[in-house]
């Protein structure tokens, strides 16, 4: 299954998931969302930082940006990396809209920003283990 095809199918269910949400998204853009394998996002940010820790993840320099980055993203808190910057939303739908005008990756409330150094497999195998705990 391509990489368009999963989208598309993401894309699917989230619309299905999604229909109680108040706003409508706008018909130029696709939003990128990516659902948890189990239960609802739990936590900030630093929570699922935390977790991935737990789970013998190396992190390397984890640093609370939430000062910087938050003020324009508008997001309530922020944890950048040496490999990734996690953002925690208000909301699901303010994630989403984030994600989707910087196309990165959202899973519930959380945003990811990957550093353009890591290769695919690099960037695949650390959304796995936030996603995963994004949901724990």
């Amino acid at each position: 299954m391509t990489r368009l095809q999963k989208l598309l199918s993401v894309l699917s269910a989230g619309v299905v998931w999604c229909c109680g949400c108040s706003s409508t998204a706008s018909p130029e853009r696709e939003t990128v969302t990516h659902g948890p394998t189990a239960g609802y996002v739990t936590g900030t940010a630093a929570a699922v930082v935390d977790r991935l820790e737990g789970d013998g993840l190396t992190l390397l320099h984890p640093i609370d940006t939430t000062s910087s980055d938050c003020v324009s993203a508008r997001c309530d808190q922020a944890i950048t990396t040496d490999r990734f910057r996690i953002m925690s939303f208000p909301t699901t739908g303010d994630a989403q809209r984030f994600a989707a005008d910087h196309a990165l990756e959202q899973v519930g409330t959380l945003v990811v920003d990957f550093s353009p150094t890591l290769s695919k497999a690099e960037r695949d195998a650390l959304w796995h283990s936030i996603a995963e705990n994004a949901a724990a």
